[in-house]
């Protein structure tokens, strides 16, 4: 999907386009200039403000009925979420991990990539840039980048305000206000409220779960401070709070003994579950909750220097986030008669975890952009970042301790270049680089008092004191793209193009810490990105066909899987050896009558990993499953060989990774009429389908969510100022999760919960909306 159903105009005033009959003409800033959509040799969805509202897409999530090649894998814990393009993400709990796509909103880069998950309230428009794009968009861009424009301050008085409710009790109100305050300065301020119930049933209390309560403001000014000055000014503050968060049991294997926790039969919180698609009910005594709260300032100078323009960019943003959770997920006495080390976290009858994260980031960006129309165009900037964020961690109160201080810094430098050149044979040659050093440091301390006891203790277990347990890295590399695209006729192009990606070292900040973690930060992960494309519309500009075929290699991806040490679990981040994803994508767009619009996108990706041979075995995985005990290959567990010592592993090469869907394809048809001279009827129908997934890198085969499809439909009708709009999201009320675990490891059987996003069943609600 790569435009929306508004009307363009054209230099042609005989083609559709002038008649208000064809397609709209998108101009994004993919290349960091602003360019036509189809001119750019970058594989590229963009989704207008128009498309947005039309479908509907209000929070980030949304976003994947938009875009064929992206997944997003939601948890009970923002920070725990991926997003995932052509199906690669970042796989990792720890703080000191960047993600593999880059969050851009208004040219400035999120610190965390939770912060992303956030209201797509005032959007202007949405482009998600696929494949690696770190030469123009920073390190953390190596599969791509979702690149968020919000609107522009108007010099016409605007207001507009919508009201929405919903069947299953989610209550919405967004407005804008936009105008002149001065000649030379306009303004735009907007703002949201939600408020949305929850869908899972907490059976200890009887409360709802999954919630949500978020609000926001935010402050857009243009300065025109001269004929050659113009400067942007943006701020922007959200809140966003939920009493609980849940994972319910999908799925349970028979056994002699049933699930139990610390040899506490789980038998009593499985009265009134019935374990499976259906099942929206949890037992917890500690109900947890999550807390987040962002604050974004930023100023945008853009200087006219006749030849090109001069912009700089500096910014300055805050995330806040704390939480609470129950890890045992019941609300049984599972502590047994074991003495208390820590003070209670929760219910002191269970084992529950919480700790609040704190980032903050100071960026600057110069850079040179050229101008007009001519064979050359270029842009050349710098870039410097300092961001810092801090976790403490706590779980307990008996079970599973863990009590701990955790900080990761990063330093980062840039230069940046990259420049076009139009041959008289209609080829246009580009090539971009970027150098990039940086600096990663981190601190952890371990403050439980059992490793306290002594020096020698501290020492060994990062405690107060320790001496090697805080660690500095620096690293500078190189990253680089070409292409050629050559036009073959009007508005018809091909192009290829080769590219390389880059994401910085890490340390795994996070429980099981160790002073060799220290010592072997994570290494660097690098890229080499092939891709074909060919753009075009047709048909006098009313139909539009963009084609894809990619193929990208990693080394020394960078990925999370669980562990076991002792009886605790752990999470540990790795460097898989070697993945390829490669893949075709299809985007089109057709308006064969003024009334109709027809979008559809398409993606097969196969996204494998090449080499990972000595993987830890899923949980719960039996000794030499699949094969004999001499046997090596996917999906067979058994005693490290090469080298020993490292317990019972598997062979992964080969494997898909998580959560990434070999086909997915969306389909969106809206259609408008005159109900009389004062009315306009419109309705919407849009289709989502996807292939299976699993979420598992380790492979454990219970954790994959089955293909499915949903189904939305949205009738409106508009009278002058006025819209209102009644619509069914997931029409056959077809389930799905966002992610799943098997808990083998804490319940003795193999037990598998899921988290169940609000689109998993089907609601309903009305709309309206004004603008003045």
């Amino acid at each position: 999907m790569t435009g929306s159903p508004v009307f363009a105009a054209d230099a042609d005033s005989q083609t559709p386009a002038a008649t208000g009959q064809g397609l709209a003409e998108i101009i994004v800033t993919a290349t960091k200039r602003a360019s036509n959509l189809q001119s750019v040799p970058v594989a590229v969805t963009a989704i207008t403000g128009e498309t947005l509202k039309t479908q509907r897409i209000s929070e980030f999530g949304d976003l994947t009925r938009a875009a064929a090649s992206l997944t997003l894998t939601e948890s009970t814990a923002s920070p725990n979420n991926a997003i995932i393009l052509r199906g690669i993400g970042t796989y990792a709990f720890s703080i000191g991990v960047e993600p593999s796509v880059a969050v851009i909103v208004d040219d400035v880069p999120v610190v965390q990539q939770a912060q992303a998950f956030d209201n797509m309230s005032d959007v202007e428009r949405v482009e998600v840039l696929r494949g690696p794009q770190g030469t123009l968009f920073g390190k953390n861009a190596s599969a791509g980048a979702i690149n968020i424009v919000t609107r522009d301050p108007t010099a016409k008085t605007e207001v507009t305000a919508s009201v929405s409710a919903s069947t299953d009790s989610d209550y919405r109100f967004e407005s804008a206000v936009s105008g002149a305050v001065t000649q030379a300065i306009t303004a735009r301020l907007s703002g949201f409220y939600d408020n949305y119930a929850g869908n899972v049933r907490d059976l200890t209390t009887g409360s709802l779960l999954d919630d949500k309560e978020s609000w926001g403001l935010h402050l857009k000014v243009k300065i025109e401070a001269s004929s050659r000055l113009t400067i942007m000014l943006n701020g922007a503050y959200s809140h966003e709070h939920q009493r609980g968060t849940a994972a319910p049991l999908e799925y349970l294997a028979p056994s002699a003994t049933g699930p139990h926790y610390n040899g506490v039969s789980l038998a009593p919180d499985l009265v009134g579950i019935t374990p499976g698609q259906n099942n929206y009910a949890i037992y917890q005594d500690n109900p947890g909750y999550t807390d987040n709260q962002q604050t974004n300032l930023s100023a945008k100078a853009t200087y006219d220097l006749g030849f090109a323009n001069l912009i700089s960019v500096s910014s300055y943003q805050d995330w806040k986030y704390n939480f609470a959770a129950d890890v045992d997920g019941t609300d049984l006495n599972v502590n047994g008669t074991g003495p208390v080390v820590t003070s209670p976290v929760g219910p002191s009858n269970g084992v529950n975890q919480s700790g609040p994260y704190h980032s903050s980031e100071f960026t600057q960006e110069l850079r040179l952009a050229s101008k007009g129309a001519g064979p050359l165009s270029y842009v050349a900037g710098l870039f410097y970042a300092d961001a810092g964020t801090t976790r403490s961690f706590v779980r307990g109160p008996v079970l599973s301790l863990a009590d701990w201080h955790g900080y990761e810094g990063t330093r980062s430098l840039a230069a940046f270049a990259g420049l076009d050149y139009k041959l008289p044979t209609n080829t246009t040659i580009s090539a971009s680089g970027r150098v990039n050093n940086e600096r990663i440091q981190d601190q952890f301390t371990d403050l439980l008092p059992s490793h306290n006891a002594s020096v020698a203790a501290a020492d060994a277990n990062c405690g107060i004191g320790a001496p090697n347990c805080a660690g500095r890295h620096v690293d500078t590399v190189g990253t680089w793209k070409v292409s050629v695209s050559q036009e073959l006729a009007p508005r018809v192009s091909t192009y290829a193009s080769v590219a390389t990606g880059y994401k910085g070292w890490a340390y795994d900040i996070s429980s099981g810490y160790a002073p060799s973690r220290t010592a072997n930060p994570v290494a660097a992960e690098h890229s080499t990105a092939y891709e074909l494309g060919l753009k075009s519309r047709f048909w006098q500009n009313r139909a539009q066909l963009n084609i894809a075929g990619f193929l990208t290699n990693y080394n020394n991806f960078q990925a999370q899987s669980s562990e076991f040490i002792g009886t605790t679990l752990f999470q540990k981040l790795n460097n898989v050896g070697k993945l390829r994803t490669k893949g075709v994508e299809v985007e089109s767009q057709v308006r064969p009558v003024e009334w109709a619009h027809l979008d559809g996108s398409f993606a097969y990706t196969e996204a494998k990993i090449v080499s990972f041979p000595n993987a830890a075995c899923y949980s719960g995985q039996t000794f030499d499953q699949g094969g004999a005990a001499s046997a090596t290959g996917l999906g067979i567990c058994g005693p490290s060989v090469s080298p020993t010592g490292l317990g019972n592993v598997q062979d992964r090469s080969g494997g898909q990774l998580p959560n990434s869907p070999r086909f997915k394809f969306n389909l969106a048809a809206t259609a408008e009429h005159d109900l009389d001279s004062q009315t306009k009827g419109s309705v919407t129908v849009t289709y989502q389908h996807q292939s299976s997934v699993n979420f598992d890198l380790l492979g454990d085969p219970l954790d994959t969510q089955k293909a499915y499809g949903l189904l939305n439909l949205t009738l409106g009708a508009e009278r002058g100022n006025y819209k209102l709009s009644l619509y069914v999201n997931n029409m056959f009320n077809q389930h799905y999760a966002t992610t799943m675990s098997d808990n083998f490891g804490s319940y003795g059987v193999h037990s598998v919960v899921e988290v169940l996003p609000r689109d998993s069943q089907r609601y309903g609600g009305i709309k309206l909306s004004a603008k003045f």
